[in-house]
């Protein structure tokens, strides 16, 4: 009996990260069927490269606001919901036959997953008992570092071999299937406990919560401003396209192990320790490529870059199951009004990376991506610590009273 018991939990537990999987695969995909889409709109590159940037900040800002209107709907109905709207969504962009119709999708995608992403990570907290909660979401948020290894490639393939209006159409079936097995193997799950507007924005104020979210801001920033010119970084080692593929691949399977690392070392040693050793260690990865970078192209460097990218992903994605995990227990009851907020953060993290990148890539200065991304992860560490500091003084007075 206890065995039928997990495997329920299990299949549910895979429905919420397919539902990720297919978001993950729409919102990185999107990078490498660019040059296709701009030639096939008749736009240029740097205009097409704007669905990116619309994307990022309509999840950033939409996400919190839209979730302030849901908050009472029942977990289920709010999962399945946001998962129609996002294949909608991709229905619509597979569609377009104009550049204005396909911005207009990827907006309403961007507010689906913004529904879909934080309500998927709160829903999987409730499912298990607190001591399993950190594997919990690390499966869930696995969706989108899988996607990183297949989804992502796969879609970039179908682009070149079919048409880049098939990725989506397969992305938008992706989350139907998703959502006919979250409404069929998911139990209904109640909405947490309504708060007033007063209570809401009281939580996001608190210091200990947004010195948090900071630290997200901070590390989104430092490893988007890397990944989005990752190309050109090896390019200035002397990396051929197919090593420079072969370096994504690695990023990829790291990023997998990274994120299932993440939740088992939140639930053994806590969050908190966990988020500190992945700043640091992904600190260390993006500032080593400034240093390769630095010396002569040779054989050895591009070795390094590699080894680089491994650390780099598993550092970096073991840090978003132990920041969920962090944020969930912070926030307690309000855990469904924060815990979308740092999805959110990612987003404009990703935005402010790939937007200050480009500015680095314009200027040719592409040695100081690196050393710019250890800054931003520095910055996450200093405010990870202005957070931790303030937990701790919190606990203090609790223990008093």
């Amino acid at each position: 009996m206890l065995k039928g018991v997990r495997c329920r939990l299990k299949y549910r537990l895979f429905a919420l990260a397919l539902g990720n999987f297919a978001i993950g695969t729409e919102a990185f995909m999107i990078a490498g069927v660019l040059p296709e889409l701009a030639e096939n709109l008749r736009v240029s590159l740097s205009t097409a490269g704007q669905l990116v940037t619309v994307f990022s900040l309509a999840y950033a800002i939409g996400s919190p606001v839209v979730a302030m209107f849901t908050g009472r709907m029942e977990r289920r109905k709010l999962l399945v919901g946001s998962l129609l709207l996002f294949a909608l969504a991709n229905f619509v962009c597979g569609l377009s036959n104009h550049y204005g119709m396909l911005l207009l999708g990827r907006v309403i995608a961007a507010i689906g997953a913004g529904l879909f992403v934080p309500a998927a990570s709160t829903t999987a907290a409730d499912l298990v008992a607190p001591a399993h909660r950190g594997r919990a979401l690390a499966i869930v948020l696995g969706g989108q570092t899988v996607a990183l290894c297949l989804g992502v490639p796969l879609g970039t393939w179908i682009a070149y071999a079919l048409h880049w209006r098939t990725t989506f159409w397969m992305v938008g079936v992706l989350a139907l299937i998703a959502a006919v097995l979250i409404r069929f193997r998911l139990p209904t799950v109640a909405s947490t406990v309504p708060v007033t507007l007063r209570e809401r924005f009281s939580s996001i104020k608190r210091p200990v919560i947004w010195t948090s979210l900071l630290s997200t801001v901070c590390w989104a920033t430092g490893a988007f401003a890397v990944y989005t010119y990752i190309a050109d970084v090896f390019g200035q080692l002397g990396a051929t396209p197919r090593i420079i593929s072969f370096a994504l691949l690695i990023w990829g399977v790291a990023s997998l192990i990274g994120s299932t690392l993440g939740g088992v070392a939140s639930d053994r040693f806590g969050s908190a320790r966990t988020i500190a050793v992945a700043l640091t260690v992904l600190l260390a990865a993006l500032t080593a490529f400034s240093l390769l970078i630095s010396g002569q192209p040779s054989q050895p460097a591009l070795w390094i870059g590699c080894a680089a990218m491994a650390v780099w992903g598993v550092s970096a994605w073991s840090f978003g199951p132990a920041q969920q995990h962090r944020l969930i227990g912070l926030s307690g009851k309000a855990s469904g009004i924060v815990v979308p907020l740092n999805p959110s953060a990612t987003y404009l993290g990703s935005a402010l990376g790939a937007a200050i990148g480009g500015l680095f890539v314009a200027y040719g200065n592409v040695e100081g991506l690196g050393y710019f991304g250890g800054f931003c992860e520095l910055s996450a560490l200093l405010w990870f610590a202005a957070s931790r500091t303030r937990e701790r003084k919190l606990q203090a007075a609790e223990a008093v009273t």
